[in-house]
């Protein structure tokens, strides 16, 4: 009889001490699921682009920085303004002041100098976006791949920086007769990845993007063309953006999972 009752005891012992061990073990492996929720989103980007179409015979390689505002329900999706401004520095249409320069296509200043103009793309963008990030782990609900799309607005012309005590002929006034500005609608697709971590704030997104613009020329008269300039136009853009992503969250959603 008692050793029976020795043995129940430490039977009983032992299988308090696996009990407790399986406890710890669980609460060891707990861990803190997020699921996605509202968010505010601030992100400054960068586009490198490459032109196409009328935007290709006009300018080369261009840049774009931006600022990225956006909100975002639980659902993943977002909707935000995004406001970039467009720049470059390689000019194919630097012809239109070939009709006032000299034979090596440099102006003579008020001062009898001799001074090379040069001439740079300069522009902007305004897009209403629309997009949705699709999650690839339970871990990162508020990352995956994104989506993106959206319409707005461009602008550009052959900016001419000159000091127009030097170069009268090239005031502001007259260089409207030289910057062949156009402006119009632009459509706009995105594709890529985003990675969001709460409470930290290396969030980032990149990816392709590609633009078209459907633009027509706005000044009434162009000097070179001696007519005015109301081209209707199609510029085309492909580029690869990045952003850095400052994600406000409105509230803190979460729900408690087992590893096993």
């Amino acid at each position: 009889m008692k050793k029976t009752l020795l043995l129940l005891l430490v039977f009983m012992g032992l299988a308090g001490i696996s009990f407790s061990q399986e406890k710890k073990g669980s609460e060891k492996n707990k861990k803190k699921k997020f699921e996605p929720n509202t968010a505010i989103l601030i992100a400054p980007t960068y586009t490198a682009q490459f032109p196409y179409g009328n935007m290709g015979d006009r300018f080369g390689f261009n840049n774009l920085i931006g600022l990225h505002l956006a909100y975002k329900v639980k659902k993943n999706w977002m909707i935000g303004l995004e406001g970039s401004f467009l720049f470059g520095a390689k000019v194919r249409e630097d012809y239109v002041i070939d009709n006032i320069s000299t034979v090596n296509g440099k102006f003579i200043g008020t001062d009898n100098t001799l001074i090379k103009v040069r001439g740079q793309e300069r522009g902007g963008v305004m897009k209403l976006l629309i997009g949705k990030t699709i999650p690839v782990s339970e871990k990162y609900p508020d990352a995956g791949i994104l989506l993106q799309t959206g319409l707005g607005f461009i602008q550009h012309k052959i900016a001419i920086d000159v000091r127009e005590n030097l170069l009268p002929q090239l005031s502001k006034t007259y260089r409207k007769g030289y910057d062949r500005m156009a402006n119009g609608f632009v459509m706009s697709q995105f594709i890529g990845g985003v990675f969001m971590e709460r409470k930290k704030f290396y969030s980032v997104y990149g990816g392709f993007q590609f633009d078209i613009g459907f633009t027509q020329g706005r000044r009434n008269f162009d000097f070179y063309n001696q007519a005015p300039l109301r081209d209707k136009r199609i510029d085309l853009f492909v580029g690869f953006k990045l952003g850095w992503v400052i994600p406000i969250f409105l509230q803190a959603s979460e729900k408690e999972y087992y590893y096993y």
